[in-house]
């Protein structure tokens, strides 16, 4: 897959028959970011790892916050289009050989929901870490069926009380399978995470 000027991707583990995993990292992160838990989750899985298009802090996020860092949903929504039509890409020249399970974490948790407000058919299931509602005031589309873990901390400093309920009911709502797990930790993973995901993965037969 040439490589888009506004995106930078690693793909690990190509060809193996699992659905593969789209790695979707969090704010001040990069590719690499999220390719330990990869391994830890699933050693044998194929992966493709997106680095964010926005530098921020140390690292890139997905999209930009405003200044008293709630969502530039307009940002958001642009950029999510962009990477959808990533995915279309990478489906279509066989760097995906099928459509992915995202896993994204923190601002890639927010995207990967984002990314079933628009485009829910390029995707197989979503494995998203510490999310928020792309949209706190609308309706997901049909999602019937499709597999989703939210993973939440019970005291995370960087989310209100709510935020991971409210965008549980707004999945359910659409007709997802959604399983939740709120864990004793804060924004960090917690150590028992990976089982879980592991587990989630083998259950919905992914």
């Amino acid at each position: 897959m040439p490589e888009q000027p506004e995106f930078h991707f690693v793909v690990g583990r190509a060809g193996h028959s699992s659905r593969p995993l789209l790695l979707l990292h969090g704010s001040s992160g990069d590719e690499t970011s999220l390719v330990p838990l990869a391994d830890a989750i699933a050693p044998e899985r194929t992966y493709l790892s997106m680095r964010g298009q926005v530098p921020w802090e140390s690292g890139f996020a997905f999209f930009c916050r405003n200044p008293d860092r709630s969502l530039d949903y307009v940002d958001l929504y642009d950029r999510t289009n962009a990477i959808c039509r990533f995915i279309e890409t990478a489906l279509a020249d066989g760097t995906l050989e099928q459509p992915p399970v995202l896993l994204g974490f923190s601002n890639g948790a927010i995207m990967a929901a984002s990314i079933f407000l628009r485009q829910p058919r390029l995707t197989a299931a979503a494995i998203l870490m510490r999310p928020l509602s792309p949209v706190p005031d609308m309706n997901f589309p049909s999602l019937s069926g499709l597999p989703i873990l939210i993973t939440s901390g019970d005291h995370d400093p960087r989310r209100q009380r709510g935020d991971a309920e409210l965008i549980r009911n707004q999945f359910e709502n659409a007709g997802a399978d959604v399983s939740a797990h709120v864990l004793a930790t804060g924004h960090d993973l917690h150590e028992d995470e990976t089982g879980i995901i592991r587990d989630w993965l083998i259950r919905k037969g992914l």
